[in-house]
């Protein structure tokens, strides 16, 4: 019975109805600028369990935006296809109080901002693996099965690691406008996903390559993954919960 209730007593405390901004959005602030919520942009608020910001953060230009919602679930994202694009994206939702995603994204913007990813450096690591400057044909690709396939002229190599499950989820040939690097990490999935225009550099040599790149310009950690914030926070709400429920079982 006592467990039952302290239960009970941390989900309406982790459940409680926030007054959270919401359809607003803060666009093209440079990094040194301060993230603060414009009242005529700013003032609608909806009652809601979870109040959220998404950031957007463009290493090129130096320059971020913000969206205030609510409801939304945790991720980060990664993006590189270019010597003057590489975007990194966070969702994060929270439950502490009204401004909780407010301020989240004051701090976060700083943290973001003393990162000072060398866009141009990353990519010319990543050109030599991932870009074919004189592609004019079709291209050799490996698909799911590391058969060696001919992919149509439109078509070049990509491959979707799903870092969870430590295996490919997809290989083969697909359509992509530009070579690509993106990583996708969420509560409940997380990618690493190259595509390429080179012949048969959809490998597991160069995703290893990539991911120490990733790795060594600390945009992700040794195994090609960034764990959101958010993510952290709720995984440790709900240690927390199973460690008290454990103490009150273990003294009961």
């Amino acid at each position: 019975m006592f467990v039952l209730l302290l239960v009970s007593l941390l989900l309406i405390g982790s459940s409680h109805t926030l007054q959270c901004v919401t359809n607003c959005t803060i666009d093209e602030l440079n990094f040194y600028q301060p993230l603060q919520f414009n009242d005529k942009l700013c003032e609608q608020r909806i009652s809601a369990s979870r109040c959220s910001v998404d950031l957007d953060f463009n290493y090129y230009t130096h320059k971020y935006s913000a969206i205030f919602e609510h409801n939304t679930a945790s991720r980060d994202f990664i993006y590189i296809n270019s010597r003057s694009y590489l975007s990194y994206n966070v969702r994060y939702p929270c439950s502490k109080d009204a401004n909780c995603a407010l301020f989240y994204a004051q701090n976060r913007v700083n943290e973001m901002r003393d990162r000072a990813y060398n866009v141009t450096r990353i990519y010319d690591q990543l050109e030599p693996l991932i870009v074919n400057s004189s592609k004019s044909d079709s291209i050799q690709c490996y698909n799911i099965k590391n058969a060696i396939v001919q992919c149509a002229p439109t078509e070049i190599c990509n491959l979707d690691y799903d870092q969870r499950a430590n295996k490919m989820r997809t290989r083969g040939c697909k359509y992509f406008s530009l070579p690509t690097v993106m990583v996708y990490n969420s509560e409940t999935y997380s990618s690493f996903d190259i595509a390429c225009n080179r012949s048969l550099c959809n490998d597991d040599v160069t995703l290893s390559k990539i991911k120490t790149i990733f790795a060594d310009n600390r945009l992700t950690d040794a195994n090609g993954r960034i764990i959101a914030v958010g993510t952290k926070t709720i995984a440790s709400a709900v240690l927390l919960i199973f460690i008290l429920i454990s103490k009150v079982v273990f003294y009961f």
